[in-house]
């Protein structure tokens, strides 16, 4: 078992190594792997969308967005928010760490839009009940109270963080899916906030109904998800197990 899983505690070490790389990154790379990213998260949201009729269905297909990350590369929001591990060891800077953060976010976004902007161009939303569906399920978070959102977020990347460790424990490819797939699909079937997601549903919802704009989306949703979702998994997760593993 120890030659195919690390330790919690060497995985910790792993995704510290892995956070210092991310901010030696050049910008154009970043960026591009970013983009990637919110491409491969928002494929997965669009599977959630084609299967919405059955809750556990779309709920194992959304994580394949992950899986793609995890296997061929991405710079993903809400599991870079473990770079906190590596901030709280002094591994890297506050600069670096706030800079590399938005600049994914930011990179996430335009590969959620740009999937967005290709599935409408192709006309898969000319179907009215496909229409109908993205666009309840942007009225239903962009009617959520603020607060709301960031709890849903906070419990939404407590599991996606927990996610990208359990891939990184795993040496092998199996491991390294099944890692990224069962806390996801929990976050899923639980209807939790990811702010990557987000920029895919909202962007797309804003394609069919001219009442939700870039402002909306981003004040009613993406700033309170993405608030959350640091607050799990770059706040609670690092710094409840930088206690337990690397404190006396």
């Amino acid at each position: 078992m120890s030659s195919v899983l690390l330790t919690p505690k060497e995985t910790a070490e792993v995704l510290i190594s892995s956070a210092q790389n991310k901010v030696s990154m050049t910008v154009w790379k970043r960026l591009l792997m970013s983009v990637m990213a919110g491409i491969y998260i928002a494929l997965g949201a669009q599977g959630f969308i084609v299967t919405y009729d059955n809750a556990f269905i779309r709920a194992a297909v959304f994580p394949v967005g992950l899986m793609l990350i995890v296997l061929v590369g991405g710079e993903l929001f809400t599991g870079n928010c473990l770079m906190t591990f590596a901030l709280l060891q002094k591994k890297i800077r506050v600069k670096s760490y706030a800079s590399t953060l938005l600049q994914v976010l930011a990179g996430n976004f335009i590969g959620g839009a740009l999937t967005a902007g290709l599935l409408y161009a192709g006309g898969v939303y000319n179907n009215p009940v496909m229409a109908a569906r993205i666009i309840e399920i942007a009225d239903a978070k962009l009617s959520l109270p603020f607060m709301q959102v960031v709890s849903k977020g906070i419990l939404c990347n407590i599991l996606v963080s927990l996610a990208v460790w359990f891939a990184a424990t795993s040496k092998d490819t199996t491991g390294k899916i099944l890692g990224s797939w069962f806390p996801v699909m929990l976050f899923v079937i639980c209807g939790y906030e990811h702010v990557v997601a987000n920029m895919f549903y909202l962007p797309m919802a804003s394609l069919l109904d001219s009442s939700i704009n870039i402002v909306n989306m981003t004040i009613n949703n993406l700033i309170p998800a993405a608030l959350g979702n640091y607050i799990g998994g770059g706040l609670i997760i690092p710094l409840i197990y930088n206690k337990v593993y690397f404190k006396d």
